[in-house]
């Protein structure tokens, strides 16, 4: 049957045309399924419903579902749903990959944008959910994938989508086929080379003085062409992934920088747009390229020259600090509801991007932000007032001690409500959003490890912390599940350009 999708803000899935029967799911604004009856008091669809095996794993099963909504309500079932054609609702996920980023942007007829991906098996897992039955003849469709920078916690994690296709379980696999891949150009090179370490200046690729800068002329924009002993592991790997890609479909590479929104052409579409707002190209002379940048002053940092868009106190050459900062950072806009997504922005890169609001150039201002850098604490707190967000997302986690950052800083956390252009902004962290089962005492199954770790108190987790958002341009829903399948945590807003945003009833039946 043709496909409809959900026309109310969320819906309850129920086994029975009943609504004192089992729970199945809970369906968003703009998702889409078969409808295979209508009638005075239900909706009949075709939906999944997860079973728990004897092993302890979860499949998913084909099921019927009703959807019934209250007559308190007076919501008539013929308005629940309207074709997929007529879909006006942009959908951007903001997925639980632990310590790193991953995001999925679906336009409304169904381009797909995966920004970022984490560093583990969690954003492949998600994919491999959301996108079922692909298979190596039939991959998935992706429009694009944009790397914001080559940090291993933001794209290793797309790596695991293409070692998801030999996964002894079918249900975990997932064959894309990416169009697009969109970059900011900087490879990491090795650490070390014969033992001795890179200096790092030579971490980035060829430099060139130029006065007081230092500034990397060596970028690259096909990743398939980069020599093997200019890439560290990580990227290896990734160019490993992209090569099979590329053979099942020739992908076109870019790198990005300021203006680039050109980029985009096959994604912008009526009032739909995404403008490149960073990294921007240093010239001087016949010289042109990234601005090799700094390291920040030593903290803890609790005054407020963060409010400077002044860079002179970021001092040497910092690679780290430099592909960070040099993170493609763009604005996703649709019609009055504007995203912001900064990748590991730091301060120093910040303060120029605030420097070129406050001067009329650019314009941060957005509903949605996504934090920088997981809410570390080398921020700008000038650019957090550009920005002015009604809604910010950090995505962390704590995995273990070696990826340990105390993120999200109190400081970041502290800014982002005080530069807010609402009296009570949202600030989700998709590690705080995420819900635990306390599991009791267990083992090990590995014999060796179980003798060497002994019995341990354990925990599973039952709900991971996606911040799922749906927009028409005019109304805005921001949702997240918790530990209970039917409470959710769910707040909305009606929209008017240059005005801000008024808090709007949540639609749930």
């Amino acid at each position: 049957m043709p496909l409809s999708v959900l026309n109310v803000d969320l819906a309850d899935v129920l086994a029975q045309p009943d609504r004192n029967s089992e729970l199945i799911t809970t369906l968003a604004w703009g998702d889409a399924v078969e409808v295979e009856e209508v009638t005075a008091g239900y909706v009949r669809i075709s939906t999944v419903r997860f079973e728990k095996k004897p092993d302890g794993s979860i499949v998913p099963a084909p099921a019927a579902g009703y959807i019934c909504p209250p007559k308190s309500s007076g919501i008539k079932t013929a308005n629940l749903f309207i074709p997929r054609e007529q879909n006006k609702v942009l959908k951007v996920n903001f997925v639980d990959v632990q310590q790193g980023d991953g995001s999925v942007i679906e336009s409304p007829d169904g381009k797909i944008i995966l920004v970022d991906g984490g560093d583990n098996q969690l954003f492949a897992r998600y994919l491999a959910a959301r996108f079922r039955g692909s298979s190596e003849t039939s991959p998935q469709p992706v429009d694009c994938i944009l790397v914001t920078h080559g940090d291993a916690d933001h794209f290793s994690g797309l790596t695991e989508i293409y070692k998801s296709e030999t996964h002894a379980d079918p249900l975990k696999r997932l064959f894309i086929a990416p169009e697009r891949v969109y970059h900011n150009g900087l490879v990491k090179r090795p650490s070390s080379i014969n033992g001795k370490s890179v200096p790092e200046k030579d971490m980035l690729g060829t430099t060139v003085k130029s006065g007081k800068d230092t500034i990397i002329t060596g970028l690259n924009e096909n990743l398939l062409e980069v020599p093997d002993k200019e890439m560290n592991k990580n990227f290896l790997a990734w160019k490993k992934a992209l090569a099979v890609w590329n053979k099942r479909k020739p992908v076109q590479f870019r790198r990005l920088s300021f203006g680039d929104d050109k980029a985009f052409d096959f994604f912008n579409k009526d009032n739909l747009k995404i403008s490149v707002l960073g990294p921007f190209l240093t010239e001087k002379g016949n010289v042109r390229g990234l601005k090799f940048l700094g390291a920040p002053p030593k903290g803890p940092r609790t005054g407020h020259e963060s409010m400077s868009t002044d860079t002179s106190a970021f001092k040497g050459l910092s690679a780290s600090h430099t592909i960070n900062g040099q993170s493609v950072v763009f604005q996703l806009k649709y019609g009055a509801c504007r995203y912001l997504f900064t990748g590991d922005l730091n301060d120093e890169a910040s303060r120029t991007l605030a420097s070129r609001h406050i001067s009329g150039e650019i314009s941060l201002e957005s509903e949605i932000f996504k934090v920088p850098h997981h809410g570390s604490a080398d921020f700008s707190g000038a650019f957090l007032k550009c920005a002015a967000p009604v809604a910010s997302i950090v995505s962390s986690g704590d995995e273990s001690a070696k990826k340990e950052y105390i993120h999200p800083r109190a400081s970041l956390m502290g800014a982002l409500g005080r530069h807010a252009r609402v009296e009570e902004p949202l600030i989700f962290v998709t590690e705080l959003a995420a819900f635990f089962n306390v599991e009791g005492w267990s083992r090990l199954t590995d014999t060796a490890e179980d003798k060497e770790r002994g019995p341990f108190f354990a925990f599973s987790r039952i709900a991971y912390g996606i911040v799922k958002t749906r927009t028409d341009g005019k109304r805005l829903l921001i949702y997240c599940d918790s530990g209970k399948a039917d409470l959710k945590e769910a707040y909305c807003y009606t929209l008017e350009e240059g005005k801000i945003p008024e808090p709007a009833s949540v639609i749930k039946v």
